[in-house]
């Protein structure tokens, strides 16, 4: 038995209150076709609604055998309105862009084809069943929506007004079939046509400004069945979300176009970001072995974040706070040497090293550096010309990338035209040793100024054998290199030298110079130690490994100050690209705003547009879950689509920009498609899209059933 105990129902009015349902009770049971009688407000299609679990009571209980229907949870109210109640509304309320089958099927839980099919042909409709609703008559359509309201064998069948929008002859068809299912349903027919509720009511109940007076009904009735778990298929949910994509394709197609410029910026950012990175870490591969660490002696300004500050005075700092000494030593040495990491170690020492060229000019010593070993040479060097060194004799003429040479260096060989690589290959210069360069005048020593016959006695003669020119330019400077074994040479020599000998047993200075004893001894090649050290590696492993021990070193011992210079110019180049990544990423943030902003909008427009289909799903059983499925499908559809359409458009924008980049920056192929990073920017902004427009879709489910019906 279906049971209404103390009905009320009112809507405010500013403060006051307008009463549409005015203690309402009734009594119904199965077998029954219930007319319920009264004129255009008086509350009846309210009733009904309250009936049908679409509208809440005020006040009041709704019992269906022992179940409280205004007390169900949710999912319970759902699967009421799903299995138990079957609705007829006046104006039909089916969804128009859908066929009658689709329409009669919507809210059904198992379809069974034969089923449909037999309940079509019972309503005369079966050959309509592919048809488009909107193509159908008055009649045809309140058939489809009987039928749908029978689909899932509901027992209770509340019509509203179901012969209002039809001829005469029309509504006597509908109502006869009405009739027959009163036979073992419970049929509730709202109307104000008393002609038809003569002719067919089993009861007639009269309802006028939210009242009626009835007595119970006391004879024994049919149970209800019960309320049955519904769950409304996801192939559903999914079929009408295409469909209504499908008739909005124009919009939906600029929707997408829309988003995906907001993802071709994200993927274009991140492709690029991620390339630069990997041609950042090629290049330091690849340069890993030209650039040394440099460890120098000197004073280095260091940053102290203990400084005080203050706003109205000088504060003195002192030295120490803010300078740090360098002093290779001894131990330095022993302990750089047992690192296994290091390729090759390259020093550079303040000492009196005098060259003469062939030409007898003296050579600027910036010009000459030494090479840690000939393999450093054919790593990093192409031979442009003779051979590399092989022994400590043998020296190598650098140029620069475009083949160039100071006009300064070649001067102190008379050369001042272009010459072929042949003429500068073998050409000469000495080394002049302690005992050569200083003459002993008195207690004190003077430099030879004779520098012809210092050449002539020389008997350290150093040739050009080879033109190299640097595989990456680093350093675009010129240079003679020479090996490290001639250091080795020239300390053995000097230090036996009789100047040294003289420096040792006298506290003076022997060429009268303010400088300390000890420093004029290492000046002068007697146990010197270099000033710099140019620690080389083989790849950024290794060279990670040495920073962690020189590092190490730094903490337990008297802390030496190094210079990464690779790392120094690698950041320039990290922060460049991160400028550019930084403007690059704002203009893509906008554009996925502007992207998710539009895709709100134009969600909550298909929310607006789509009142009244919201509105027949929820009567149907569909939940709000359902509602919001519905949406958030759309969403993400328009977002897959958009990513498409981002990756097409991603690919054709690879070979331009290359050219450009390749142009303008000298970067060939700098951007390519990662597969894998594309379906990362993809993922992300389906989510993004998902939730922007999950805002409109939970609003959309939270609507009223009847608001949404009837448009209100």
């Amino acid at each position: 038995m279906l049971k209404l105990k103390n009905i009320c129902k009112y809507y405010k009015l500013g403060k006051n209150k307008k009463i549409i349902l005015d203690n309402i009770t009734l009594d119904f049971k199965k077998g029954e076709l219930v007319f319920i009688l009264g004129a255009s407000g008086s509350g009846k299609t309210t009733l009904l609604n309250i009936l049908a679990g679409n509208l809440k009571c005020d006040s009041g209980e709704i019992w269906l055998d022992d179940k409280c229907i205004n007390k169900l949870s949710e999912k319970e109210l759902n699967s009421y309105r799903n299995n138990v109640v079957g609705n007829i509304f006046q104006d039909y309320n089916l969804i128009d862009y859908m066929t009658v089958y689709d329409n009669v099927t919507l809210g059904c839980n198992n379809i069974n084809n034969k089923y449909v099919d037999n309940l079509l042909k019972s309503f005369s409709i079966y050959d309509k069943k592919g048809m488009i609703v909107s193509k159908l008559s008055g009649g045809e359509k309140q058939r489809v929506a009987i039928a749908r309201a029978l689909i899932n064998d509901p027992d209770i069948i509340l019509a509203d007004e179901p012969t209002g929008a039809l001829d005469s002859k029309t509504g006597l068809e509908v109502m006869d079939i009405l009739a027959s299912i009163a036979k073992d349903k419970l049929v509730i027919v709202v109307s104000h046509d008393n002609v038809l509720a003569n002719r067919y009511a089993s009861r007639i109940i009269n309802i006028k400004d939210g009242k009626c007076n009835y007595l119970p009904i006391i004879d024994n009735c049919k149970i209800f069945g019960e309320i049955k778990k519904r769950k409304v298929n996801s192939n559903k949910i999914m079929k009408l979300a295409i469909k209504n994509l499908w008739l909005k394709r124009g919009r939906t197609l600029f929707t997408a176009l829309a988003i995906s410029l907001g993802i071709v910026c994200m993927s274009l950012v991140a492709n690029l970001y991620h390339n630069f990175e990997n041609e950042i870490s090629i290049l330091e591969e690849r340069i890993v072995s030209v650039f040394p660490i440099v460890i120098s002696n000197g004073d280095f300004e260091i940053l102290d974040s203990k400084d005080r500050e203050a706003n109205d005075k000088i504060i003195i700092k002192s030295k120490d706070n803010y300078m740090h000494t360098n002093r290779i030593n001894d131990n330095y040495l022993e302990f750089l040497k047992e690192i296994g990491e290091i390729k090759y170690l390259a020093y550079d020492y303040d000492i009196s090293f005098p060259i003469i060229s062939d030409r007898y000019k003296t050579v600027d010593n910036k010009y000459l550096q030494m090479i840690p070993s000939s393999n450093y040479i054919d790593n990093n060097y192409d031979l442009l010309y003779g051979k590399n060194i092989t022994n400590s004799n043998e020296i190598l003429l650098k140029v620069d990338n475009h083949n160039n040479v100071t006009s300064e260096l070649f001067d102190y060989f008379n050369i001042n035209k272009d010459i072929q690589y042949s003429e500068i290959v073998g050409r000469k210069i000495k080394v002049i040793l302690n005992d050569l360069y200083y003459v002993k005048n008195g207690d004190y020593y003077i430099i030879n100024n004779n520098i012809k016959k210092m050449y002539n006695d020389s008997k350290i003669e150093l040739t050009i054998v080879g033109i190299v020119r640097e595989k990456e330019e680093v350093d675009n400077n010129n240079y003679l290199y020479y090996s490290d074994k001639l250091f080795e040479m020239i300390f053995d020599k000097n230090s036996h030298s009789q100047i040294v000998y003289d420096q040792i047993n006298t506290e003076n200075n022997i060429l009268g110079l303010d400088i300390l004893k000890n420093d004029m001894l290492s000046f002068l090649g007697y146990n010197t130690l270099p000033n710099r050290i140019r620690i080389y590696v083989d790849n950024i492993n290794d060279k990670e490994k040495v920073l962690a021990k020189l590092d190490e070193y730094n903490q337990k011992n008297n802390k030496l100050l190094y210079t990464d210079t690779m790392a120094s110019s690698i950041e320039i180049v990290r922060n460049f690209i991160m400028i550019i990544s930084g403007v690059l990423i704002v203009f893509s943030i906008v554009c996925m705003i502007i992207s998710s902003l539009m895709v709100a909008i134009l969600t909550n427009v298909r929310v607006l547009e789509r009142k009244k289909e919201i509105g027949i799903l929820r009567s149907l059983g569909a939940s709000k879950g359902d509602i919001k499925k519905l949406f958030n499908i759309e969403n993400i559809l328009i977002g897959i689509m958009a990513a498409v359409i981002g990756m097409i458009l991603m690919s054709l924008l690879v070979k331009p920009i290359n050219m450009v980049m390749n142009n303008y920056l000298g970067l060939d192929n700098i951007l390519s498609m990662n597969y894998k990073l594309l379906l990362i920017v993809f993922i992300i902004n389906i989510l993004i899209i998902k939730i922007f427009g999950s805002i409109p879709a939970r609003r959309a489910s939270k609507l009223e059933v009847v608001s949404c019906i009837y448009n209100r």
